[in-house]
This record gives C-alpha cells, structure tokens and sequence, in this order.
C-alpha cells in the first residue's frame, strides 16, 4: 500500500496510494493521515473522480482504528471552490444526482470512521466543498477565511449536508442565515457560531496544525473514538431523516435545470409548483396534480 516516503518540516510521511485528484501521507508522529486535495490546476473543483477517490481511502482507513486523525487540506490558497462554474452548465440531470448522492454518502460516512477528521478550510470554500467540510469532526482555518454556501446562486441546493448537517453544528437560525443569505460568512462569524474550532495565520500555521494533531493523537484511542460516536448518536436521527428530505428536495429542485443557464434565464418561482410538491411527496407515491 506504501508507495514512498519523504521527509517534510513534521518529520518522514509516507505517501498511500496513487490517486489522481488526491495525495494521501501517513504521518506516523502523530498516527494521522494526511490528504490534500489535489486538482490545483481547477482551483481544486470537485468532480466524480474526487468523490470516488476520497470514498475509497475512508474505506481504506475504517478499517484502521490504529489511525488517530484525519486532516484534509489543500496546496491551493483555498480549500476548493467546489463545482467547476465553467463545467457545470455542461453536466446533465444524472450527473449531478450522482455526485450530490455520492457527497452524501460521503459525509454521512465521515460520522462514523474511526479517527477524528480535521478540515482545513485554508481561505475558504464553496458549495459542495463546504458541504465536504460539515463532516468534519473539527474545521481550522485561516483567518482571512470566508465559506459559503452558494448553491442557489449556481441553480443548485444544498443536499449533501448543508441543509441535514449543518443546523446541529450551528444552531437552525444561523443555519439558515448562512443558507438563504447567500452570502460569504468571514473567519470571526465561523469562530462566533462553533463552525470552525481555530483560526491561523501564515506564521502559524504548521504549529497551528501540529498542535492539534498531538493533542488527538494524546488521547486515550478507544474513549476518543467512543466519544465521536456518541456525539453522532445523539443527533443520528435527525440527520438521517434530513438526508432522505434532502434527497427528494434535490429531485425536485433539478427539474429546473438552472444550473445550465444564466441569473436572469433562472425558471421563475411561480413556475416550480409541481417541483416542490413533488419534493413533499412520499419517495412511494405518485403525485397527483391538478391541470
């Protein structure tokens, strides 16, 4: 499984496997894997490839409980700007159902590995990026950071975590703030509302990392992975039921086809009456509607 190995300022890391949109070392100082998002010509944009790429190594690493953390960054000044604006208008219905069906099932999956995941937002993220980051365990950033969640502004939604995940990690009212505005929510307001643990700066940052990766790898493995669980029990029902509402809401806002088209060619509101009926019905019945 080891591909190589290679000295860094942390120590000797040795690279696991060979994927093409992510690297993935082993840091064995603190027992953390260590992943970089790695499709830095496309400012980091996720596609399919990614998602199966991080599906198999947190399949890999479910299986390791000897593996204390897992800290997911970037080389770019961002995290990741998510979809491919460029591309986006290019993909079909079946497309994007696949890649925010499969990103769910990612992040849900996150909840029950093992090790404690770290996300570093680095200056920031956007829609589904940010979606990734909700299955985190704990999320730093640089503090000149800002994230949002701009789906609706792409012709998209939120239903990868965004709209099940991330109301139990920030309360529903700034949930919804941070999910109807719009609007890019600075390092200050994600410190104030719980969504990320610790800011860093460019003087900082390797200490900033270090520290917190110690201090998880220091704790007591079977009651720390207890703990992450537990935590995920308490709120696991809600979660899933919001998972299954997402799923339908998803179908129903993608009858639209908005993310093909332009702001001012978006379908107007007065039109999508039979979509979001149909995003309230049963995945088992058939919706009837008046002509």
């Amino acid at each position: 499984m080891l591909s190589s190995k290679h000295k860094t300022k942390e120590g000797i890391m040795f690279s696991v496997f060979n994927y093409t949109t992510l690297e993935a070392f082993l840091d064995k100082t603190t027992r953390s894997l260590r992943v970089n998002l790695n499709r830095t010509e496309n400012e980091n944009a996720i596609n399919l490839e990614m998602l199966f790429e991080l599906e198999s190594l947190f399949a890999w690493a479910s299986n390791k409980p000897e593996i204390h953390s897992i800290f997911i960054s970037s080389k770019t000044q961002k995290l990741s700007v998510g979809f491919d604006v460029e591309l986006l208008p290019n993909l079909n219905q079946n497309q994007i159902e696949k890649i925010t069906e499969k990103l769910q099932k990612i992040v849900h999956g996150m909840f029950h590995l093992p090790q404690t995941i770290v996300v570093d937002l680095k200056e920031g993220s956007d829609n589904i990026a940010s979606e990734l980051a909700v299955g985190a365990d704990l999320r730093i950033a640089n503090e000149k950071s800002t994230i949002s969640f701009d789906h609706a502004k792409i012709g998209l939604v939120p239903a990868s975590g965004g709209m099940a995940v991330l109301s139990e990690i920030v309360g529903p009212a700034m949930a919804k703030n941070m999910l109807l505005s719009g609007q890019s929510i600075n390092a200050d307001n994600l410190i104030q509302n719980g969504f990320i643990f610790d800011t860093y700066n460019e003087n900082n940052y390797e200490e900033t990392v270090s520290s917190l990766l110690k201090s998880i790898h220091r704790q007591a493995p079977v009651q720390r992975i207890q703990t992450k669980l537990g935590t995920f029990d308490a709120i696991r029902e809600s979660v899933e039921h919001a998972f299954k509402c997402d799923k339908q809401i998803s179908k129903a806002a993608l009858m639209s086809e908005d993310w093909k088209k332009s702001p001012d060619d978006y379908m107007p509101s007065k039109s999508m009456s039979y979509a979001v009926k149909l995003s309230l019905v049963k995945d088992d019945q058939k919706p009837e509607f008046s002509n």
